[in-house]
């Protein structure tokens, strides 16, 4: 970034602060400049952090951050330096607080990479994340906003609202990648209103409807709102598809997309939605290398088959950017008592 333009957000940074503004910035500062660091005490030591070491707590536990306003100044600086097509994401990930029994508005969370035997589920805080994705899969993500999902809400619902706010400072070319979760006629029916185009993972379960057959002269009964069924999982169901393609993937192993074009879900049968299956016939056929993905588009222009599964690599800098949240930037090594 020019170094005018990293003054120009830092100083726009401070006046995100509403309180505790000093605490708050050099406190940013020490997790900036201190990789070493790994517990409050230390990030204090840090010669960026030139307040007594109380302050870190002060800033923490008293301080107050305009939420709306630390989004647009960074967004407007981040796309300013990016180059290449805008893709950005949407996911959700967890703190586990199982010990915290005073902590409010804990929840049930999903902890993935445990062992077989380990239930994969624990109590403590959920939280959105809207990331602007590197060009080049990375862990350099960028959060553009960042909200908690409460005990009473869904990830779904929740990830609406900062896209809602976020609209009006990205530009019209930008486009949305996100998980199997978010394939729901809720949030394909929120990117159609927002005007941007989203590639989502799909559910092979997940049920899809083709267009209604016309009604016939004369015919009895209440017009059919829903035509014949497509589901991943059911292969008799997909009829021949619209548009194929075959061809080599990143790793330079064939690779197949087929698309099957005009379908919508039920609960949003006012958008029509185009599925994606790509077929890696030489993957490992594990989670982590699946042999077959299924992948729902909305929106215009569309996709070309040849980008679909390169387009969503791109996704996974999310996912490596919340190990460098969690990991270097000591996001769940503090165990602050609220989730605010």
């Amino acid at each position: 970034m020019n170094l005018n333009i990293l003054l120009q957000v830092r100083h726009e940074s401070y006046r995100c602060f509403e309180r505790s503004a000093d605490a708050l910035f050099e406190l940013m500062d020490a997790l900036s400049s201190e990789p070493q660091a790994r517990s409050l005490p230390e990030l204090s030591l840090s010669p960026a952090f030139r307040r007594k070491w109380g302050s870190v707590y002060e800033a923490l536990e008293d301080g107050q951050i305009n939420e709306e306003r630390w989004s647009a100044v960074w967004t407007q600086a981040l796309l300013g330096e990016h180059q290449g097509p805008i893709w950005i994401s949407v996911d959700s990930t967890s703190i586990a607080r199982p010990e915290a029994e005073t902590s409010p508005d804990r929840g049930m969370i999903y902890l993935p990479n445990l062992p077989h035997a380990s239930k994969p589920v624990s109590v403590g805080w959920q939280f959105s994340t809207v990331m602007l994705l590197p060009t080049q899969p990375s862990s350099w993500g960028a959060i553009l906003s960042q909200w908690r999902i409460k005990s009473d809400e869904t990830a779904v619902s929740v990830a609406i609202a900062p896209l809602e706010s976020l609209r009006p400072d990205l530009p019209a070319s930008a486009a949305l990648l996100a998980d199997r979760w978010y394939a729901t006629g809720p949030f394909v029916n929120a990117c159609h209103r927002l005007q941007m185009p989203a590639l989502m993972r799909l559910k092979r379960t997940r049920k899809l409807y083709r267009a209604a057959p016309v009604r016939q002269v004369g015919q009895r009964g209440a017009t059919r709102k829903d035509g014949g069924l497509f589901q991943g999982s059911r292969p008799e169901t997909w009829g021949q598809p619209d548009e194929s393609f075959c061809g080599s993937d990143w790793c330079g192993k064939p690779i197949q997309v087929s698309a099957w074009r005009h379908l919508h879900f039920r609960n949003c049968r006012e958008v029509e939605v185009t599925v994606f299956r790509v077929l890696r016939e030489r993957a490992s056929g594990s989670k982590r290398d699946p042999r077959e993905s299924w992948f729902v588009w909305v929106g215009k222009p569309q996709l070309d088959l040849s980008e679909v599964a390169a387009t969503y690599r791109l996704r996974f800098s999310h996912e490596h950017s919340y190990r460098f949240l969690k990991q270097d930037l000591l996001w769940t090594k503090v165990h602050v008592r609220t989730p605010e």
